[in-house]
């Protein structure tokens, strides 16, 4: 009768373990700020960009984004070098989500639309509209000399280089502390860009 008991202890062990792990993997994810009314970056053209992933461990990956911001959404389509649509970015009133996307082979993105969602909404809002949307949160938008800082819980969470003005496009880099990335943006239409 006492071995009963003993072969349940390992397994609940390892049930435990197992709900542990899983747990922490979840707080794994960086947080993610308020978001800023779409309106606040409503523009009636498409934005095109390259958009590069530089994780702190592993390879580069370059996507070329379509970028469409209305009232309603935010949608970014994500085309692999060759022209497949990877997948499609999705913000709007039901939160962040990837939609399927035809590039077969191709490997998903491993990162969560909520946090690429995010680090569009820093690099294309206005100051004004960040700072009104983080009010009253963990979260704060502060900009100095060339830079925009975000900020959660008073830690550097990222800063982007040069200062975003979305009046003015140009090749933004952010580095993501909180997230391990490095993502640099580059407007297709720069100088130099075919």
């Amino acid at each position: 009768m006492n071995r009963l008991p003993r072969v349940r202890r390992p397994l609940a062990l390892v049930l435990l373990s197992a709900l542990l792990l899983g747990l922490s993997a979840c707080s794994l994810s960086p947080p993610v700020s308020p978001s800023p009314p779409l309106a606040a970056a409503v523009t009636p053209e498409t934005l095109a960009s390259r958009l590069t992933f530089t994780p702190e461990e592993g390879e580069s990956r370059t996507l070329i984004a379509f970028i469409r911001i209305t009232p309603e959404a935010l949608r970014a389509v994500l085309v692999t070098p060759y022209g497949q649509r990877l997948t499609t970015l999705v913000r709007d009133a039901q939160g962040a989500r990837f939609e399927a996307g035809d590039a077969p082979g191709e490997p998903p993105l491993p990162i969560p639309p909520a946090w690429l969602a995010s680090r569009l909404e820093w690099s294309l809002w206005p100051r004004a509209a960040l700072e009104h949307a983080f009010s009253g949160s963990a979260w704060q938008v502060a900009e100095r000399d060339d830079q925009r800082d975000i900020r959660y819980h008073g830690r550097l969470a990222a800063s982007i280089t040069p200062r975003p003005d979305p009046a003015h496009p140009q090749t933004l880099t952010l580095d993501d502390r909180q997230g391990g990335y490095r993502l640099t943006i580059t407007p297709l239409d720069q100088e130099g860009d075919a």
